[in-house]
């Protein structure tokens, strides 16, 4: 049976999703006021299938800023790319980015706070995928660390751009932006973050295999890894850095780590499981410390704003989203997502191809 078609017309788009969020709960509340911090997800969601954020979005988005609300992205892209689409959307909240193991300034693209992987998790991992001829990156701040360059990841920066309709999506185009973000080819990664006092804060990792398959079983091998007792006690350390980015670079001035006192992060510190798990594509799944997800980011950035979790309305399409979709007071499945994502959704609207952002904002939150 083939995918249910959205039409492109405002009144059949409205008919859609408000056949969409009846279904599924009739009573959602909904009005200018109701929700103060609108967060959304990047690919599949806020862009739409040309990795564009369009006018129609841009325009829904300043309204409801207009209105009084905030806007904030939890995105597991780099920090660099989250900030700089903000930027272009000029959002008005701090922002999530790494699946929710960073949350940045708004203003300056600097971290507030971040929650990396322990290294000894690091280094299991990096033998984990050695054993089994995975491909294995692990996430900087803004660095990506490969064993070498090679034509995919050599043009991860390029897929994590501002992208213009009329510019052709290459290096000499996004020079400027493309300096924010930097592949760093280490050899050896096991080597790599074998010094503790040298390592730099890995806060993701991703792995990429030759089939659905390898990844569905190394997703369940690696759910069953369990943390040390020495571990569980230093797993809740959360890093507080000031990084301003400036003319394309990201300038460290000074880093601090300490206990977080509790809240998500302090979730570590009482499981033994060692790695939050989320499949991001048929052939890769991302790695982040245990606790760590967007709902998370969002629950430590909802206290510091003083904004509770029924003020708050999500907007998502993959399975990095479903956490911060059952966590919000108004939680949002794309069109496009997946159907388990759907299901837990309380609205569903259309897709990233049809405005499906700009929808729900204008029938939610205006």
């Amino acid at each position: 049976m083939p995918a249910k078609k959205y039409l492109n017309t405002k009144e059949s788009r409205d008919q859609t999703l408000q056949m969409a969020s009846s279904r599924q709960n009739p009573g959602i509340a909904r009005g200018q006021g109701l929700y103060r911090l609108l967060a959304l997800d990047m690919d599949g969601t806020l862009l739409n299938p040309a990795k564009v954020i369009t006018p129609a979005v841009h325009e829904a988005v300043r309204a409801y800023m207009h209105s009084g609300g905030q806007v904030t992205i939890a995105s597991g892209r780099f920090p660099a790319s989250v900030w700089l689409h903000a930027k272009a959307a000029k959002m008005n909240a701090p922002l999530i980015a790494l699946n929710g193991a960073v949350i940045l300034d708004d203003a300056t693209g600097g971290l507030k706070t971040g929650t990396p992987l322990p290294l000894e998790h690091v280094r299991k991992l990096i033998r984990f995928a050695d054993e089994r001829g995975a491909y294995i990156q692990l996430y900087g701040y803004n660095k990506l660390y490969v064993c070498e360059l090679n034509e995919m990841n050599a043009r991860w920066p390029l897929a994590n751009v501002v992208v213009s309709p009329d510019k052709e999506l290459n290096e000499q185009n996004y020079a400027q932006q493309l300096g924010m973000i930097e592949v760093v080819a280490v050899g050896d990664l096991q080597r790599f973050v074998s010094d503790p006092l040298a390592a730099p804060p890995i806060y993701k990792a991703t792995i990429i295999g030759p089939s659905p398959d390898y990844i569905s079983e190394w997703m369940k091998q690696l759910e069953e890894v369990e943390v040390s007792p020495a571990l569980q006690k230093s797993s809740g350390q959360v890093i507080t850095q000031n990084v301003q980015v400036q003319n394309g670079q990201a300038q460290n001035d000074q880093a601090q780590s300490e206990q977080d006192p509790g809240g998500a992060h302090s979730l570590q510190a009482q499981s033994a499981q060692a790695f939050t798990l989320t499949r991001t594509g048929r052939h890769r799944f991302d790695v982040n410390a245990y606790g760590v997800s967007k709902r998370t980011a969002l629950e430590a950035l909802c206290r510091d704003l003083h904004i509770s979790g029924s003020e708050v309305a999500a907007v998502g399409d993959y399975d990095n989203d479903t956490d911060m979709l059952s966590w919000a007071g108004l939680g949002v499945a794309m069109g496009n997502a997946r159907p388990h994502i759907k299901q837990l959704a309380k609205v569903v609207t259309s897709s990233n191809g049809e405005d499906g952002v700009a929808q729900v904002i204008q029938k939610f939150l205006l």
